[in-house]
């Protein structure tokens, strides 16, 4: 049976993203994981003996206490998988929970995770958000490179884009003309009667400045790319998904 994973963060748990994770798995026959991110950086940091929380109604400061710390944890842990359970059974999708801690940017990629696509979503704590105001997001985008795990990343914008007005953006990274139009055709191809919906758009560069640039006027829901793609080779995961403000598909 093919298993989808997503990635749940402890101190924002997005029900869209659990809600596409679920839908994606039902039009797969897949079964679902749900992973709660346990950041081990950031627990790290609780064991400093300086660190000290300040509460907002009362101004009063108290020591962090990893011990309370692991208990909130606990308790956001039984939030994420009782929204998760709730997803699934209101689409009939067979689901498994667990718990993983390790270093989000060193870690998460590597780990022992068997899944077919992997539903990556905003993780750890931070300090900043962006400052766009938010828009209705509808299209699917996904990067198109001619290998197979493309392929099987654009057969997945398909799976998700049922509505009939619902776009595919297709990204595709070429370095001249010849090698655009050869990856458009390929991947016109394989879109067969939703070409009609498709758009694409050519990446200058392998960056991920390039890539929010190119995609930032096109209300992505979900961004999808293939497992190998270089936009993943990144000792900054955490701060790719923050910008990347929406989830991000790792499709095997």
């Amino acid at each position: 049976m093919r298993r989808i994973a997503i990635t749940l963060n402890a101190f924002e748990i997005s029900a869209q993203a659990i809600e596409q994770a679920v839908q994606l798995a039902e039009r797969m026959g897949a079964q679902l994981e749900g992973i709660f991110v346990e950041d081990i950086d950031l627990i790290q940091v609780a064991e400093l003996p300086f660190l000290r929380e300040v509460r907002t109604v009362s101004r009063s400061e108290d020591a962090v206490s990893l011990g309370r710390m692991e208990q909130e944890l606990r308790a956001l842990a039984r939030r994420a998988e009782r929204m998760l359970s709730e997803h699934a059974a209101q689409h009939n999708v067979a689901c498994t929970f667990r718990i993983w801690r390790g270093s989000i940017d060193s870690d998460l990629l590597a780990a022992d995770i068997e899944a077919d696509v992997l539903a990556l979503t905003r993780l750890g704590a931070t300090l900043s958000r962006s400052k766009t105001v938010p828009t209705r997001s509808s299209a699917v985008s996904v990067l198109f490179s001619g290998t197979e795990a493309s392929a099987r990343a654009l057969d997945t914008a398909i799976k998700l884009a049922t509505d009939p007005l619902k776009e595919i953006n297709v990204l595709i990274s070429a370095e001249n003309q010849a090698e655009l139009a050869l990856l458009q055709r390929l991947a016109q191809a394989q879109l067969g009667e939703n070409q009609t919906r498709a758009h694409f758009l050519r990446l200058h560069g392998g960056s991920l400045s390039d890539l929010l640039e190119v995609i930032k006027d096109t209300h992505t829901a979900v961004l999808i790319v293939e497992r190998d793609n270089d936009l993943l080779q990144t000792p900054t995961l955490r701060q790719n998904l923050n910008n990347l403000d929406c989830p991000l598909l790792i499709v095997r």
